[in-house]
C-alpha cells in the first residue's frame, strides 16, 4: 500500500512539472467565457446555449487531458528505460501501473473541481443560483468519464507506442460518442442482422452514457435512480475491465 501511495504521488507530481495544472485553470474560464458570450447571440434560449456549450466544452477538454496523460504516463517511462528501475525493486508491475492511474485520476478530479467551481460561478453571474441536483450529476458524469477514458488511454498505453495509443484510444471514444446516434438513425432498409449487430455495439460501448446535457436543458432537476445505476455500472465495469486488463497485459509485456 505505501508503494502504491508513493507512486501516486509521483505521478501527480510529474503532471504539476509539465504545468498542467494552469492551462487547465485558463481553459476553465475561457470556456465559461465563450459560453457566456455566446448565449447572447444564438436564437436558442440563453440557457440552453449556455449549459450546451459550456458542458460539452468541459467534456472534450477533459477528455483529451484524460487521454494524453494515460497514454504518456506509460509510454513515456518505457521510451526513456525508467521504468526498468523501478521494476527492478521489489514493486511489482500491477502496483507501479495503478499507481501511475491514481495519479492521473487525483489530477482529473482537481480538474473536476476547478470546472465545477468556476461553472458555479457562472451560474451565480447570470442569476441562476447553485446549482441544481441534475446539474451536479451532469458535471459529475463528465468527471466520471475522463476517469474511464484515462484508464482507456492506460490500457493502450501498454499495448501500443504513443501515436498508435493516442490514436486508438481517440477512435475508441469517437465510436462510442457516435455509436448510439447512429443506432438510433438507422434507415428501416436495413438488415436485422447488420440493425442488431449495430444496436448491440451501441449497447455495448455508448460513452453518451455520461451525457446528461440534454435532461438539464430540458428542464430537468433530478436524475431517478433507475436511470442513474445502469449509468454507474456501465462506467464502473468499463474502467476497471480496462485496468485489470492493463495490469495483466503490462505484467507480460517485455521492457527490454
Amino acid at each position: 500500500m505505501r508503494a502504491w501511495w508513493q507512486l501516486s504521488k509521483e505521478s501527480f507530481l510529474t503532471l504539476r512539472r509539465d504545468r498542467i495544472f494552469l492551462p487547465i485553470v485558463i481553459a476553465g474560464f475561457a470556456i465559461a467565457s465563450f459560453s457566456n458570450l455566446a448565449s447572447n447571440w444564438g436564437f436558442e434560449s440563453f440557457e440552453k446555449i449556455l449549459f450546451d456549450l459550456g458542458l460539452v466544452g468541459f467534456r472534450l477538454t477533459g477528455g483529451i487531458v484524460a487521454i494524453l496523460w494515460g497514454v504518456r504516463l506509460v509510454t513515456d517511462p518505457l521510451q526513456d528505460r525508467s521504468i526498468e528501475l523501478r521494476v527492478a525493486t521489489p514493486t511489482s508491475r500491477s502496483v507501479w501501473l495503478l499507481g501511475r492511474y491514481t495519479g492521473l485520476a487525483i489530477c482529473l478530479v482537481f480538474t473536476g473541481a476547478v470546472f465545477a467551481a468556476v461553472w458555479q460561478l457562472l451560474m451565480l453571474m447570470n442569476q441562476f443560483g447553485a446549482m441544481t441536483n441534475l446539474q451536479a450529476w451532469s458535471l459529475g458524469f463528465l468527471f466520471l468519464e475522463w476517469i474511464t477514458l484515462g484508464a482507456l488511454g492506460l490500457l493502450m498505453g501498454t499495448l501500443a507506442g504513443f501515436s498508435t495509443a493516442l490514436f486508438v484510444t481517440f477512435a475508441l471514444w469517437l465510436g462510442g460518442l457516435l455509436a448510439p446516434i447512429v443506432a438510433a438513425t438507422l434507415d428501416p432498409s436495413v438488415a436485422p442482422a447488420q440493425k442488431s449487430l449495430i444496436e448491440f455495439m451501441a449497447d455495448v460501448w455508448n460513452f453518451q452514457r455520461f451525457n446528461l446535457v440534454d435532461q438539464v436543458t430540458a428542464g430537468a432537476h433530478t436524475i431517478m435512480m433507475s436511470d442513474l445505476i445502469p449509468r454507474l455500472t456501465w462506467a464502473g465495469s468499463v474502467t476497471v475491465g480496462c485496468l485489470a486488463l492493463a495490469c495483466l497485459v503490462f505484467h507480460k509485456k517485455d521492457l527490454t
